[in-house]
């Protein structure tokens, strides 16, 4: 069962280099089963057709951001706090490679094709909806002012992928260092949390 495992993880892994350097239209399988070092016999055991193999790719993006798809504020406990265990959550997974490679296959098909891209937002709608989610049963808890809640989530998630995120997935620099990290999540939370003191204080 292990090595057989070994061999999906493979051609899970071959399948992710492929996608992000050709796209579906450009990907084979007989590249895919050449980067695993598997026979193409053994790759169609695991995976009937290419389209299998991004739907698997798929499959594992969506897990990854499947913890962030189930937030929800809490009113016992304090709103700075959560947020900064928020950000450390996305800082988490936006530094992880895997992430990263991931979100290049997804980036590629949504440039190539607009019906896919209405079709892999639907996907993923829910679970991005969680960290809105939170913003605006914060907002609900009165700790938003007059804020609207959709603009601050956006503002918030900006911040922290702005110099992280977009450098890995783009420009192919590896993930900042813990401390740099650490940084951006301190500036983030310490900018959101200024702008919600202005509002209170006016």
């Amino acid at each position: 069962m292990n090595r057989s495992l070994n061999k999906r993880t493979a051609m899970l892994d071959a399948g992710i280099a492929e996608l992000a350097e050709q796209g579906l239209a450009g990907a084979s399988m007989e590249s895919i089963a050449g980067r695993a070092e598997v026979s193409k016999r053994t790759l169609y055991k695991h995976f009937p057709s290419k389209d299998a193999v991004f739907e698997a790719v798929l499959a594992l993006l969506i897990e990854r951001v499947d913890p962030l798809g189930k937030l929800h504020y809490d009113k016992q406990r304090d709103f700075a706090e959560q947020l900064r265990e928020i950000a450390e959550q996305e800082m988490q997974l936006i530094c992880d490679p895997d992430f990263v490679r991931l979100s290049r296959v997804l980036m590629v098909e949504c440039m190539r094709s607009e019906e896919r891209s209405l079709s892999l937002m639907a996907q993923f709608g829910e679970k991005e909806n969680g960290l809105f989610r939170w913003f605006s049963e914060a907002g609900d808890a009165g700790k938003l002012g007059k804020l609207d809640p959709r603009a601050l989530a956006d503002l918030f998630v900006a911040m922290l992928k702005s110099s992280v995120y977009w450098h890995s997935v783009i420009a192919w620099q590896p993930a900042p260092n813990k401390a740099t990290q650490k940084r951006v999540i301190d500036e983030a939370c310490l900018t959101l949390m200024s702008r919600l003191q202005q509002v209170r204080s006016r």
